[in-house]
């Protein structure tokens, strides 16, 4: 689903908020359903009863502005299952970028106990560093029951004014009541980004008077009016995690606000840059970005005894691809600035994803195809609302061969043209030139991926088969396949297929792999596909029996997000059954297409008979929209219930009287 930004001009503030919108409405579309307090507490393991969030500013002359985050919760514990969220971790920073203290002013458990109410206070805290320079204040009680009450209160100190921290108003239990209230001084200002789909009642005001704020040792008093938000929520259930959903952190209802203006006392304005132009500029003359794309001389140097070929510009551009990725391993790490530098990554074959990518940039322009950075921010860092540079987090390659466009991202070994790593599927990109020009990109792959799994049974007069598997990925399937099993991928995928029946073992396997491409190859041992009833008279069997995807995953009632299935494809299924001399077709499962327009999906299941006592069986699944917006999941529903049944048809068969015995 696609996202608008809307514009809203507070006081004095002048505050940018941007909110999520739908692109288009469904005829269908309700308001996100809230469930009573009785509802949420009997079917959740605890529940938040009440939660409050409160931020405000303190200034000194030394250290400037810095922000303090209250915050008070109570939570009921219901089950054994819930005493976990009575331990309370909150996660600080402390290093170089910026100090975070958390001091817990208190921390109660409210028991009864022969109907009277005790209370017992826990005092001891302790720090625990998690990584360099991250840690967590903690208090874990191990004498925790089921109907007891937590209640605590803490208070975070940042003297980073430039993200407030993120509220979520969701987590995994469901919570009665969420209130965030922000008081925002008058010369600060911040992007207030949303995220999930929960409604929020929200209240603005700009106060009539100035507060102080701080007095310095010589007693001057340091005013300023604020702008308070409040944020708030009632009934709030809690976040589901459901298949076929990207990030939680794209689809958790939670509210951040990042600094793009700031004035301290006496000094005068300065704006962070968050519009297109001021931010490509910004990131060009960055450290170890714009200077990393003008190396020209280092290039001509590099490539004077390499033999390019005398190919098409594909072939150049695929040359290139192969070069740096053989010079530079990715260290893992992103980040849209060059980590050590271009010539310093070719020196020492290693660096983080710009480092590659700035490099494949130099390189591609070195053998005359012009090709420019593409910054973005990855699955895992969440989606970008906008470009801003502390939103992204990784840079790729965009390149234009015989006036087509493509995108690659060298990260990727032996990647391939228009292939990005999943990690880089997260909505819209921005490619940005030297001249500080920017065009949106949407990196939602369009062209189909396919799967292809061909069964060849032999099938004899006892229930019992033997055949082979050949199975064929393209495209973003071969990459799943790849990134899925790793460096052990014959004997992982012989794991998960024989997983799909107790009655399948496989051998002599072999698997192929070429960019962009998997074939995979088995022998089926002899197993027991069909059952004999009636004396053996007839015989049954399901022709779908061995399909990776039987298993409906859309059951659910209700959906929080939107469906997405990252690409479009295309995923066929074959069975090809010799059917036992004694036996002919006595029944037939149905043929049948099905397609679906508001979901861009489409089914066809096709059932024969043929020449030499054959049964050919095909399914096709096409998925054309990777996206399908939540308000469209009655329909998807509809869809895979109609699927479903198709998985579960069986195909009967009869045995052949003496006559026809002596005819075959």
């Amino acid at each position: 689903m696609k996202n608008k930004i809307a514009l809203v001009a507070f006081g004095i503030l002048g505050c940018m908020v941007w909110a999520k919108q739908p692109l288009y409405a469904s005829p269908k579309e309700k308001d996100v359903r809230q469930t009573t307090p009785t509802a949420i507490q009997e079917q959740a393991v605890a529940v938040v009863l009440n939660e409050e969030g409160i931020v405000d500013y303190e200034f000194s002359e030394e250290s400037g502005f810095k922000i303090n985050q209250k915050v008070k919760r109570s939570i009921l514990i219901q089950t054994a299952e819930g005493i976990s969220h009575a331990s309370l971790q909150i996660p600080f920073y402390s290093g170089r970028y910026a100090k975070e203290t958390v001091v817990i002013e208190y921390y109660k458990i409210y028991r009864s106990v022969n109907g009277r109410e005790e209370v017992l206070a826990i005092e001891e805290a302790t720090n625990t560093k998690v990584e360099q320079e991250f840690y967590l204040k903690e208090i874990k009680v191990n004498d925790i029951r089921a109907g007891d009450r937590i209640e605590y209160s803490y208070t975070k100190t940042i003297d980073n004014i430039d993200v407030i921290p993120t509220w979520y108003f969701q987590e995994d239990i469901p919570k009665l009541k969420s209130n965030y209230t922000v008081r925002i001084p008058e010369n600060l200002t911040y992007f207030i980004s949303k995220t999930g789909n929960l409604r929020l009642n929200e209240t603005k005001e700009v106060t009539q008077d100035a507060r102080n704020l701080s007095s310095s040792k010589w007693g001057t008093s340091y005013r300023f009016k604020e702008a308070i938000l409040q944020f708030s929520a009632i009934n709030i259930p809690a976040f589901q995690y459901e298949p076929f959903a990207n990030n939680v952190q794209n689809n958790i209802s939670g509210i951040r606000f990042d600094l793009i203006q700031f004035q301290y006392p006496m000094s005068p304005s300065v704006v962070i840059p968050h519009e297109p132009a001021a931010v490509a500029k910004e990131i060009y003359k960055s450290r170890n970005f714009g200077s990393e794309l003008e190396l020209d001389a280092y290039w001509i140097k590099v490539l004077k005894e390499f033999p390019v070929i005398q190919g098409s510009e594909r072939e150049k551009a695929e040359q290139m691809i192969a070069f740096v990725q053989d010079k530079i391993k990715w260290n893992k790490q992103y980040g849209y600035q060059a980590e050590k530098g271009v010539k310093r990554a070719m020196k020492q074959g290693e660096g983080n994803g710009a480092d590659i990518n700035l490099a494949l940039i130099g390189a591609l322009g070195a053998v005359g195809i012009h090709a420019e950075p593409l910054v973005l921010s990855t699955q895992s860092n969440g989606k970008a609302p906008l470009l801003f540079t502390r939103f992204i987090n990784h840079t790729i390659v965009g390149l234009k061969l015989e006036d087509t466009f493509y995108v690659v991202d060298a990260t990727l070994p032996n990647t391939v043209l228009n292939i990005l790593p999943f990690e880089d599927l997260n909505g819209e990109g921005w490619l940005i030139t030297a001249k500080y020009a920017v065009s949106k990109v949407d990196l939602t792959p369009k062209q189909l991926s396919f799967r292809q799994e061909d069964f060849v049974l032999q099938l004899d007069e006892s229930g019992q088969a033997v055949g082979q598997l050949n199975s064929t990925l393209m495209r973003y399937e071969a990459l799943a396949f790849q990134e899925r099993y790793g460096e052990s991928p014959l004997n992982r995928s012989r794991s998960d297929i024989e997983a799909r029946s107790p009655q399948l073992f496989l051998s002599d396997g072999k698997i192929t792999t070429k960019p962009g491409e998997v074939e995979v190859a088995f022998h089926l041992r002899k197993f027991n596909f069909a059952t004999l009833e009636e004396d053996g008279e007839i015989m049954k069997f399901n022709p779908m029996e061995f399909y990776r995807d039987k298993a409906n995953p859309f059951v659910r009632e209700t959906r929080q997000s939107d469906i997405d299935f990252v690409y479009p494809f295309m995923d066929i299924y074959k069975v090809n059954i010799q059917l036992p001399t004694g036996y002919k077709v006595k029944q037939l499962a149905a043929s049948g297409v099905l397609t679906n327009k508001l979901t861009g999906m489409n089914m066809t299941y096709e059932v024969k008979e043929v020449e030499s006592n054959q049964v050919q069986i095909g399914y096709t699944l096409r998925v054309t929209n990777p996206i399908i917006v939540k308000e469209y999941y009655s329909e998807l529903q509809s869809f895979y219930q109609e699927v479903d049944s198709k998985m579960n048809e069986f195909i009967l068969l009869e045995k052949r009287n003496e006559l026809e015995n002596n005819r075959n």
